[in-house]
């Protein structure tokens, strides 16, 4: 009799601890189910975030043909470039060139910061004819827009950094630097009536005269232009 009753105690046991383990299982799947779904969402996150990481480096969309420069010091986040092509930053005048070209509404920005880069090297005659040279890009006619206006036309920091680039550099004769300007800027006519005039700041922009006298000032003042540049260059170089 007590062999049979243990038996059937046993048994009953038994089945109870299964019920539990059983009732266990069943209460873990939903909190697997949601563990899962926190992880695919993290995982998703993630791989959201990395398509925006910053890049200071010239990348080539290889199927647009557009140049990007998704530079984590100017952009807090950049459109993600699937098909691309880094390219160096000694070769790019050499690479950047038609069917090629930098994105048209950030090009400002780009050709500042390749400017900036060369005179970070130094502020010499050399650097600052490249940098005159390499900003001239920015007012070409492949910046223009669908009217035929150039994109950076008041993108008035090229215009002021194009400035000083001209007029610190000691092999452009004072006669010449107003020309060596109006060269670089693809002759702009400022002084033709426009939905967007220029602030007052700028006005020299519209003669010789206004511009000489900008020229002057910043002679007068070399040393102290020459440290601005070189600190500004030094904060925004690739």
């Amino acid at each position: 009799m007590n062999f049979r009753q243990n038996i059937s105690d046993s048994r009953r046991r038994f089945l109870s601890y299964g019920l539990k383990l059983g009732g266990l299982s069943a209460l873990q799947l939903p909190f697997q189910k949601i563990l899962a779904s926190k992880m695919t969402v993290l995982d998703t996150s993630i791989k959201k975030l990395y398509k925006f990481l910053s890049l200071d480096r010239l990348v080539l969309n290889t199927k647009t043909k557009v140049v990007h420069l998704p530079s984590g010091r100017i952009f807090a986040k950049y459109p993600t470039i699937k098909r691309q092509v880094i390219i160096g930053s000694a070769n790019w005048e050499v690479e950047v060139r038609p069917p090629y070209r930098f994105n048209k509404e950030k090009s400002g920005i780009i050709i500042e910061m390749l400017a900036l880069t060369r005179l970070a090297t130094g502020i010499t005659d050399r650097t600052l004819t490249d940098a005159h040279r390499i900003l001239s890009i920015a007012f070409i006619g492949t910046y223009k827009n669908k009217s035929g206006i150039i994109f950076n036309k008041y993108n008035f920091r090229l215009h002021h950094l194009l400035l000083q680039t001209i007029a610190l550099n000691n092999t452009y004769p004072a006669t010449q630097k107003w020309e060596k300007f109006q060269q670089a800027t693809a002759r702009i006519n400022y002084n033709l009536k426009d939905t967007k005039p220029l602030p007052r700041f700028m006005e020299w922009l519209k003669s010789k005269t206004e511009f000489d006298k900008k020229v002057s000032y910043i002679l007068q003042n070399k040393q102290t232009y020459i440290s601005r540049l070189a600190k500004r260059a030094s904060l925004y170089k690739l």
